[in-house]
C-alpha cells in the first residue's frame, strides 16, 4: 500500500477526533457551569452532544450513531419508565387524599431543578460517591451495605486531620483525602477478611460495623471540640482549619449559592476514574469475571480470594470519601447522629443505575432533586413530602424487579439448556 494511499486512510480518523475532543472540552465546561447554577452551561452541554455525534458520524457513519442510541436507549429505558409510571401513581395518590398533583409536580420540579438545584447539587456530591461504593462491591459479586459506617469513618478522619493539618491548601486536602480513604477501606479489612478465609457474609459483617461506627462518632465528637464540660456546643466538634475547606464556586462565579463547592466535581472525575478503572484494567476485569461467574474466573486462573479483598477495601475507600466531602466542603465540622443516610441511600442510587459508575452520578442527581424538590414543594404547596419518597421508592421498586425478571429469565434459560442440571 502507497504512503499517499495510508495517508488518505489515516485522515478520516484525524479529523473525527477534532469533533470529539472539542465535545469533551464543551461538556466539561458546560457541567462546571450548570452545577454552579449557571444554567447557560446547559447549551454547552447540547453543543457537545452535537459534536460528538459528528465525530461518531464521521468514524463509523450513520450505523454508529444507531448503535450509540440503541445502546443509551437499553440503559435508560428501565429508569426512566419506572420514574414515569412511579409519578403517575404518586399523581393518583395525591387525587385520592385531596391534593392537586400538577401544582405539587410543578413546585416539585421547579424547586429541585431551579430553585433549590443548589441544594440538589450538594446532596448528590455524597451519594454520588457512597453510590460508587456500593455499585464497585456489585462488580464483584458483593453487597456492601455499610457503606452509612464507611462513611461515618471518612467524615471523622477528615475532622481529624482537618483540625490539625497547616499546610497549603491544595496540598493538604489531598492528604485529608487520601487518609480518609485509606482509613475508610481499613475500616472494611475485617470484613474483607472474614469473607476470604471464612466466607463470612459482607452484608452482615459490613452492617455490624456500620453500627460500631454510628456510635463512635459521639465519642470522637467529644474528644474534638463536643466536651458539654468546656464548650457550648456539645454536640459538634470544632471547625476545621480554613485551609482545609473545599473551594466554593462563588470565587469563580460571583452569583452562584454560597454553599456549593467542589465536591461534585471531585466525585464526578472519581466516578469517571472508576469506569475507567473497571472497563480498561486488568484488576477491573477480574473483579467484573468474578462478579458474573466465580467459577469461571477461577478456571481462567483468576484469583477470587485477592479480588474480593480488593473490591471490598475500594468500596470503603469509595464510602468514606463522601464523609471528606461532607466536612471539607459543606459543614467545616462533624455533628452527633448525621442522620444523612448517605451511605442506605447510596444503595438505592447504585441499584437504580444498575452498577454502572456514569449511571451513579445522574442518579444521585435525581435524587438530590427529589429530595431538594420535595422541600419546596411542601414548603409552598403544603403537600406532604411523603410523596416524594413514594415515588423513589416505587420508582426503585420498579427498577430492580425489572432487573431482577432479567436475571431469573437467564438463568432458567441455562438451566433448561443445561437438562435441569
Amino acid at each position: 500500500m502507497s504512503s499517499e494511499h495510508s495517508a488518505q486512510m489515516k485522515t478520516p480518523g484525524k479529523f473525527s477526533s477534532i469533533p470529539r475532543i472539542s465535545a469533551i472540552v464543551l461538556a466539561v465546561a458546560g457541567s462546571i457551569f450548570y452545577l454552579a447554577g449557571q444554567f447557560a452551561g446547559a447549551v454547552l452541554i447540547l453543543l457537545a452532544g452535537g459534536l460528538y455525534l459528528a465525530g461518531l458520524r464521521l468514524e463509523q457513519g450513520d450505523g454508529g450513531i444507531r448503535e450509540a442510541m440503541a445502546r443509551w436507549k437499553k440503559i435508560l429505558a428501565a429508569p426512566l419508565s419506572g420514574a414515569l409510571i412511579a409519578i403517575v401513581i404518586g399523581g393518583i395518590i395525591m387525587l385520592l387524599t385531596g391534593y392537586n398533583p400538577i401544582k405539587a409536580y410543578s413546585a416539585l420540579f421547579y424547586g429541585g431543578l431551579v430553585k433549590n438545584w443548589h441544594i440538589s447539587v450538594i446532596n448528590a456530591a455524597p451519594l454520588i460517591f457512597t453510590g460508587l461504593s456500593v455499585a464497585f462491591a456489585f462488580k464483584a459479586g458483593l453487597f456492601n451495605i455499610g457503606a452509612e459506617g464507611q462513611y461515618y469513618i471518612g467524615a471523622m478522619a477528615a475532622v481529624w486531620l482537618g483540625l490539625i493539618l497547616k499546610l497549603p491548601g491544595i496540598i493538604s486536602l489531598i492528604l485529608v483525602f487520601a487518609f480518609a480513604a485509606a482509613l475508610s477501606a481499613a475500616w472494611n479489612l475485617i470484613p474483607a477478611l472474614l469473607k476470604v478465609k471464612t466466607g463470612a457474609h459482607e452484608v452482615i459483617t459490613t452492617m455490624m460495623l456500620a453500627h460500631t461506627a454510628r456510635y463512635l462518632s459521639p465519642i470522637f465528637i467529644r474528644a474534638f471540640g463536643g466536651n458539654p464540660s468546656t464548650s457550648t456546643h456539645p454536640y459538634v466538634t470544632d471547625e476545621i482549619l480554613p485551609n482545609n475547606f473545599l473551594p466554593v464556586f462563588k470565587t469563580l462565579f460571583p452569583n452562584a449559592n454560597y454553599r456549593l463547592h467542589t465536591g461534585i466535581l471531585i466525585s464526578i472525575a472519581t466516578a469517571f476514574f472508576i469506569q475507567y478503572l473497571l472497563t480498561k484494567t486488568r484488576t477491573g476485569f477480574e473483579i467484573r469475571a468474578i462478579g458474573q461467574n466465580k467459577e469461571a474466573a477461577r478456571a481462567q486462573g483468576i484469583s477470587i480470594g485477592l479480588n474480593v479483598f480488593r473490591a471490598l477495601l475500594i468500596a470503603g475507600a469509595l464510602a468514606g470519601l463522601a464523609g471528606v466531602n461532607q466536612v471539607t466542603g459543606l459543614d467545616h465540622k462533624m455533628f452527633e447522629n448525621l442522620h444523612a443516610n448517605y451511605g442506605w441511600n447510596g444503595i438505592s442510587v447504585a441499584l437504580l443505575a444498575g452498577g454502572h459508575p456514569i449511571g451513579v452520578v445522574f442518579t444521585s442527581l435525581i435524587w438530590g432533586i427529589l429530595d431538594s424538590g420535595g422541600q419546596y414543594m411542601a414548603r409552598t404547596t403544603q403537600t406532604p413530602n411523603a410523596i416524594v419518597e413514594i415515588v423513589k421508592g416505587i420508582t426503585l421498586f420498579l427498577v430492580v424487579a425489572r432487573y431482577i425478571s432479567f436475571y431469573l429469565k437467564r438463568y432458567w434459560k441455562r438451566w433448561n439448556m443445561s437438562g435441569g442440571k
